[in-house]
C-alpha cells in the first residue's frame, strides 16, 4: 500500500477509533466559544488565554461524566445536554466562517482604505466592521438556535409517505408490484409505543404487496422488545415482510434481536440469504444483506456474497437487493435493478438548497445520502428512516415511509 493511503487509512482508525472523545472536545470548545461570546459581545468582559484553555477543560470533564453510559441511560439532563450541545456546535462552526469571512473582509477593506481614508476614518471603518460583525453573528446564532428548537418541537413529528413509481426492464406480468420500504425504526428509548402504532398504521393503508425493512430495527440492547416487537409485527403485506439487520442491530446483539423478532412477528429475517416469491405469477428474487460496516460510517462498496446470491436467482426473475447501508450500490448498478437502503436517516438535518435539494450531515459519510438515484439502469432508494438515533430532532428531514410502484417497463 502507498506511504500516502496507509497515513490516510491510520488517521481514518484512528479519528473512528477516538470519535467519541474528540465529539466531546469539540463540543466543549463549542459551548466555551458561545459562553465567552455572550460574555464578551453581550456583557463586555475580557477573557484572558488561560481561562478559555481552563473552561474548556472543565466543560470536557463535566461533559464526559454526563455522557458515561449510566449517567446517559437517562433522562432530561442528558437530553438537555445533547441539545445544548448541538446548539452550541453549530454555532461555533457558523462564528468560525463568519470570523473568516471578516477577517478577509477586513484585510482588503485595510488595503483599499489606507490611502483613500484619514486615521480617523480607518478607524470608523474598523469600528463599523466590528460592529457588523457582532450583529451577524448574534443574529445568526440566534436562528441556529430557533431551527433546531423547531426541530426538537416540531420536524421529528413529521412523517412522509413517498411514492415512486418506476419501470423494471425484467418485471412481467399484468399488474404493478407495491413494495413499501421502511427503515431505521430504532425501538428504544427515543421511541414512544403511540409513534409505533402509528407508523405501523400508516404502512398498512398503503396497502402493500410487499414490506421491506432495511436495518436498525432495535436501537440497543435496553429497548423493550417484548413490548413494541408485537406492535411492529401488526404491519401486514399480501406477500409478507422481509427484513435485513443494521449496524444498531448488531450493537444490540444480532442474535438477540432475532430472536425477539422471530418470537413476536412473523418476518422474513435475510441475513447474506435470498429468498424468491411468486407475486401472483411474477418472481421476485429478494437479497437480503447483513451489516458489515467498518464502523457506523464507513460501509463497504463491494460485497462477494452479493454476486453468489445473484448467481441463485432464476433467470426470470426480478432481483430486489435489500442492504442497510447504501454503498453496496457501486456494485449493485448495472447488475441489480432496485436496491434499498437506509442508515443514513437523510442526515436527520438539513438544509434547503438550490434545485430542491438538501444539503445534509450525511453527505460526510456516503455518496447516496437520501432519496432515489439512477445508475447503469439500475434504481437505488436511501430512505430517511422512521426513527432518531441520538438527538430527537429532524429538521428539514421528515420521518419517511417509501412505496414503490414496480411497473413492467
Amino acid at each position: 500500500m502507498p506511504t500516502p493511503t496507509r497515513i490516510r487509512a491510520a488517521a481514518a482508525g484512528l479519528f473512528f477509533r477516538y470519535f467519541w472523545m474528540f465529539l466531546v472536545l469539540g463540543a466543549s470548545a463549542a459551548q466555551w466559544s458561545c459562553i465567552a461570546w455572550v460574555l464578551t459581545v453581550g456583557s463586555g468582559i475580557s477573557l484572558t488565554w488561560p481561562l478559555h484553555v481552563v473552561a474548556i477543560g472543565a466543560l470536557y470533564l463535566a461533559n464526559r461524566a454526563l455522557t458515561r453510559p449510566r449517567t446517559a441511560r437517562r433522562g432530561g439532563v442528558y437530553r438537555l445536554y445533547t441539545g445544548s450541545a448541538l446548539i452550541a456546535l453549530f454555532c461555533s462552526v457558523f462564528l468560525l466562517l463568519t470570523a473568516s469571512v471578516f477577517l478577509v473582509a477586513d484585510a482588503v477593506l485595510g488595503v483599499l482604505s489606507a490611502q483613500a481614508l484619514t486615521a480617523s476614518g480607518q478607524a470608523m471603518l474598523g469600528a463599523g466592521m466590528d460592529r457588523a460583525y457582532h450583529v451577524i453573528g448574534s443574529l445568526g446564532m440566534a436562528m441556529i438556535a430557533l431551527a433546531i428548537g423547531y426541530g426538537y418541537a416540531f420536524g421529528q413529528r413529521e412523517l412522509r409517505t413517498t411514492r415512486i413509481d418506476l419501470k423494471m426492464e425484467t418485471l412481467r406480468g399484468g399488474r404493478p408490484l407495491r413494495i413499501t420500504q421502511i427503515s431505521d425504526i430504532h425501538v428504544g428509548q427515543n421511541l414512544s409505543l403511540a409513534q409505533l402504532r402509528r407508523f405501523v398504521a400508516r404502512v398498512n393503508a398503503t396497502v402493500p404487496d410487499l414490506i421491506c425493512i432495511t436495518g436498525d430495527i432495535a436501537d440497543s440492547p435496553n429497548a423493550d422488545y417484548a413490548t413494541f416487537f408485537p406492535v411492529l409485527g401488526e404491519l401486514r403485506a399480501r406477500f409478507g415482510v422481509c427484513a435485513i439487520l443494521g449496524n444498531h442491530d448488531h450493537y444490540a446483539g444480532a442474535d438477540n434481536v432475532i430472536a425477539e423478532l422471530r418470537r413476536w412477528t412473523g418476518f422474513r429475517i435475510l441475513r447474506d440469504e435470498a429468498v424468491t416469491l411468486d407475486l401472483d405469477g411474477t418472481p421476485l428474487h429478494v437479497i437480503g444483506l447483513d451489516d458489515r460496516g467498518r464502523d457506523w460510517a464507513r460501509g463497504v462498496v463491494s460485497d462477494t456474497r452479493l454476486a453468489e446470491l445473484l448467481a441463485a436467482a432464476p433467470a426470470d426473475a426480478t432481483v430486489l437487493l435489500l442492504s442497510h447501508r447504501p454503498d453496496i450500490f457501486r456494485q449493485a448498478a448495472g447488475v441489480v435493478p432496485l436496491t434499498l437502503s437506509g442508515h443514513t436517516h437523510g442526515g436527520q438535518l438539513a438544509i434547503p438548497w438550490f434545485g430542491r435539494r438538501r444539503r445534509n450531515l450525511a453527505e460526510f459519510i456516503t455518496s447516496f445520502d437520501r432519496g432515489l438515484y439512477n445508475a447503469e439502469g439500475s434504481y437505488l432508494y436511501v430512505n430517511c428512516g422512521l426513527g432518531v438515533t441520538g438527538l430527537r430532532i429532524r429538521l428539514f428531514t421528515p420521518r419517511e415511509i417509501s412505496v414503490f410502484e414496480l411497473a413492467p417497463a
